[in-house]
């Protein structure tokens, strides 16, 4: 028996995929999830064979699902060495090639045609040639299950302490565009103020979630509020961000490739 998970935000499609999956001999769909945290819960609960991932979700991408469950699965390829298998359920086709760096074994476009999923089940089949199903099924891995939890806090908003009028306040991740060190100061850029706080670069680095990246030894900026790259000089760039101040912030050299990538260019 393939188990399998289904994670979509939009619940026709949920269903739909659940009909056609379960329409098809030894697979049981063992859980839904709409968003990234309960896509990753399900997984560490139910430690399925394959998860059915869309890639454009309101919180956080497929794509970024799927590159923690890709670690997960590096972490403890001895014991986990083919869990789970990834097949994207989306109706965008322009991501198949990030799709396929994340480790993925199949990409289904929407709308879902029986064939079309079924070929995509003989695919994680495969990848599942040799291996006790029975036995592994009986209980989740500790250590899977503690890494994807422990990755599991990079997908919700952080709450990072500030300096205002003598009294500490916490700024909400997801309001921040940039985070850099000034004068000695690290200072967190939200879109129309500015907050000191008493955490390190580095702290404030290793609080923040994925679609946060060190683009500079002294900047930290929010993939989701760049507005524009630009290039500068010796190959190095800025990039405009989305503030009230209409902010540039420089991008090193070394960090020009991971940028791209990043946003996907």
């Amino acid at each position: 028996m393939i188990r399998v998970v289904i994670v979509d935000d939009e619940k026709p499609a949920r269903d739909e995929l659940r009909f056609l999956l379960e329409s098809i001999d030894g697979v049981e769909v063992v859980g839904e999830a709409a968003n990234a945290v309960e896509a990753l819960e399900l997984v560490a609960k139910t430690s399925p064979d394959a998860v059915f991932l869309d890639v454009e979700m309101p919180d956080k991408s497929g794509l970024e699902i799927a590159e923690v469950l890709r670690r997960a699965g590096r972490q403890h390829a001895e014991r986990h060495p083919n869990r789970p298998k990834v097949v994207f359920a989306t109706a965008y086709d322009e991501y198949a090639v990030q799709a396929f760096e994340v480790s993925a074994v199949d990409y289904v476009l929407k709308p879902f045609e029986l064939q079309r999923v079924k070929a995509s089940i003989e695919k994680v089949a495969e990848g599942l040639k040799g291996k006790d199903q029975a036995a592994d099924h009986q209980s989740v891995d500790h250590l899977t299950e503690t890494l994807i939890r422990e990755l599991l806090h990079r997908f919700q908003p952080a709450k990072l302490p500030a300096e205002q009028n003598g009294s500490t306040i916490l700024i909400d991740s997801s309001e921040l565009v940039y985070v850099c060190s000034r004068n000695g100061k690290v200072v967190l850029k939200t879109f129309d103020k500015e907050y000191v706080t008493k955490l390190t670069l580095e702290d404030v680095e290793h609080r923040l979630g994925p679609r946060f990246l060190r683009v500079h030894r002294r900047f930290i900026v929010n993939l989701d509020r760049i507005a524009r790259i630009i290039p500068w000089f010796s190959g190095t760039y800025v990039v405009a961000v989305k503030d009230k101040d209409g902010d540039k912030v420089p991008v090193s050299r070394s960090q020009v490739k991971e940028l791209k990538k990043a946003l996907g260019l």
